[in-house]
C-alpha cells in the first residue's frame, strides 16, 4: 500500500496510474499544486518528481497537464504499489483500468 512511507516518486508514479485508469486518453489535466495537495507534499517536490518520470520517457508534461507516455514503464515505478488491489477489484467486481486483466 503506498503512503508517506514511499519516495515521492513511487507515490507519484502510482497516484498518476489511479488517474490514467479514470480518464479517457492518456492526458491527465491537473496542475503540479493539486498534486501536492494530493500527496501531502510541496509543489515544487512533485515538479522534481515530475521530472525524474519525465526524464525517464515515462510522461510527458505541459503546463496544467501531465500525458502517459509509457504505461508499462510507470507501473514499474510504481513499484508494488500499483497493481495488486486493482487486480482483485477486475477479479471480485469488474474490469477495470487501462491494464491488462
Amino acid at each position: 500500500m503506498a503512503n508517506l512511507s514511499d519516495r515521492l516518486d513511487v507515490r507519484l508514479a502510482r497516484w498518476l496510474l489511479m488517474c490514467h485508469d479514470r480518464v479517457d486518453g492518456d492526458m491527465i489535466h491537473i496542475t503540479h499544486d493539486y498534486m501536492a495537495v494530493m500527496l501531502g507534499t510541496h509543489r515544487s517536490a512533485v515538479t522534481s518528481a515530475l521530472h525524474v518520470l519525465e526524464g525517464e520517457r515515462m510522461i510527458q508534461t505541459e503546463r496544467g497537464s501531465v500525458r502517459i507516455v509509457d504505461r508499462p514503464r510507470l507501473e514499474t515505478a510504481a513499484q508494488d504499489t500499483y497493481g495488486l488491489a486493482e487486480a482483485e477489484y477486475r477479479r471480485l467486481v469488474a474490469p477495470f483500468g487501462k491494464s491488462p486483466a
